[in-house]
């Protein structure tokens, strides 16, 4: 299913209702977080938002971002936007070095705690490799002009594309509307669906089982222990891998998943006559409300099995 048709279809218009009314705080969403606590509203877990976990120092071409642990979304937004501006410049820019904007994607990765070198390069091994090809500006440009017009499918992209739980970070600042789409930001989205069709979680469509992630956990951790970042593994299947038809799929569910909380917000605000509904005011609130909810979904599952 490309986009548009995403966006047509009647039950995605009616997920984005039922979320729009969590949104503008009408419906509670009462998750679980820990056994004696919880979310009772989508507007207290963005307020618990707390990102990093220790001081965090980003390097950037216009001087050091610092980051204290545990900082609030406003920390955090302020942090973003010196970010996104600077990345957005040196892509505008094509006087600018290359090395420049690598320093920027750098800097936004360190951010998202995600410049790693793994097996395979990573995100680190990714931008040294785009450095050295000189090639970093244009594979950005053909990407977001691919998710400008939604023509990213399954089967379906620029032949470089790279979408994973980093580079989304990037694409998010780089672009409007554009949400991060990480393990647990799609975690809590699926559980969002899930709710939505309640009881029947069977007949939940296809188009709307969101794609999942695991958390990144050493292999030291007894699997009881494990975080949940998805509410049903054998309905909201699990992307993992990096090969080319994994980045296309991550980053059509990426786009999917733009639209449901953006068209969501703009409902809600709509019914608050144009101001910010429950103190939402950008769709990176909602992201963030989501972002704190899908840090470990196990008790908010294990309620929902007792309330049966």
């Amino acid at each position: 299913m490309r986009i548009e048709a995403f966006k047509a279809h009647p039950q995605t218009q009616q997920f984005v209702a039922w979320l729009s009314r969590r949104i503008d705080g009408t419906e509670a969403v009462d998750f679980q977080c820990k056994p004696r606590h919880g979310y009772r509203t989508l507007g207290d877990a963005r307020d618990a938002y707390a990102w990093p976990r220790g001081t965090s120092t980003i390097p950037t071409p216009e001087g050091d971002l610092v980051l204290a642990p545990k900082s609030n979304l406003a920390a955090n937004s302020a942090v973003l936007q010196a970010l996104s501006n600077g990345l957005r410049a040196s892509l505008a820019n094509s006087n600018i070095d290359q090395s420049t904007l690598a320093d920027w994607v750098e800097a936004v990765l360190r951010w998202g705690g995600v410049y790693l070198r793994q097996r395979g390069g990573g995100n680190a091994g990714w931008l040294d490799a785009r450095r050295a090809a000189g090639d970093l500006r244009e594979t950005l440009n053909v990407t977001m002009e691919a998710f400008t017009s939604g023509s990213i499918h399954a089967d379906e992209g620029p032949i470089n594309l790279r979408s994973n739980a980093g580079l989304t970070k990037v694409y998010s600042l780089a672009l409007d509307d554009f949400i991060i789409y990480d393990s647990r930001v799609a975690g809590a989205l699926a559980w969002m669906v899930m709710s939505c069709w309640k009881p029947a979680t069977g007949d939940i469509p296809p188009h709307l089982r969101f794609v999942c992630m695991p958390a990144k956990e050493g292999s030291n951790v007894a699997a009881a222990e494990r975080k949940a970042r998805s509410p049903d593994s054998l309905i909201f299947s699990s992307l993992q891998g990096s090969g080319m038809q994994t980045h296309r799929k991550h980053a059509m569910w990426n786009l999917r998943a733009n639209h449901v909380l953006t068209a969501a917000l703009e409902q809600a605000q709509q019914r608050c006559c144009n101001i910010a509904p429950a103190g939402f005011r950008t769709v990176r609130d909602v992201e963030a409300a989501l972002f704190v909810m899908g840090y470990d979904l196990r008790h908010a599952l294990m309620r929902d099995t007792s309330l049966g």
